[in-house]
């Protein structure tokens, strides 16, 4: 997959209407997830391109929405992180305003990819968001990030913890959580067919 930068924007007076070349709206899948998640580095990753997104020692560096045209077929959305950002507080709630307001009404959104640090219990933020999408009827894709962090012998045990959390909480995925490190190519091609294969559910061609 070939992503390429088209612009930054936060109010939905630019958010821009991408079209493919047969004139037909881009379906767009949304990246979310806390300021320290890693989802920088896994889009940096996952398209092997090191400058695509930045990476950052602070996390919060991420200020707009970011949109990425991705073999010329969907829009990729880096949304703004939430949670651990060194930032005004009023800030934080001036993008929380405008990711919530892309989120819920923007048509083209047909996938948002939930990014979660594996080593991490679900937060409250993150149960209300899920709870968020569960009420809105919002397809999501819960992605575990730097899986490298824990031991093999015990990913499998991380997982159960999270769907444990969740469950508890009433939200059920209808997935298996996707593993995802940087540290090898395995994330990149589960999370590469699951794009791929969406695009061809929304777009109603055969695989």
């Amino acid at each position: 997959m070939k992503p390429r930068f088209f612009m930054s924007a936060l109010k939905d007076t630019d958010w821009p209407l991408l079209k493919d070349e047969h004139g037909n709206v881009m379906p767009e899948i949304a990246v979310v997830g806390r300021s320290n998640v890693g989802k920088s580095s896994l889009l940096n990753h996952l398209f092997n391109h090191k400058g695509l997104a930045r990476v950052s020692s602070r996390p919060g560096k991420t200020q707009l929405l970011n949109f990425f045209i991705v073999d010329n077929e969907f829009v990729l959305v880096d949304c703004p992180g939430y949670g651990y950002a060194k930032v005004p507080k009023s800030m934080q709630q001036e993008w929380g305003r405008w990711v919530e307001e892309y989120l819920t009404t923007r048509p083209q959104l047909s996938l948002i990819f939930f990014l979660l640090d594996i080593r991490r219990k679900p937060s409250i933020e993150d149960i209300m968001f899920f709870k968020w999408a569960d009420h809105y009827n919002k397809p999501i894709k819960l992605v575990l990030t730097k899986v490298d962090k824990v031991k093999k012998g015990e990913r499998k045990e991380h997982v159960k913890k999270i769907r444990s959390v969740l469950e508890e909480e009433g939200i059920s995925l209808e997935s298996q959580p996707l593993t995802y490190t940087i540290k090898n190519s395995e994330g990149r091609i589960l999370l590469t067919r699951l794009m791929q294969q969406h695009y061809k559910d929304v777009h109603g061609t055969s695989s």
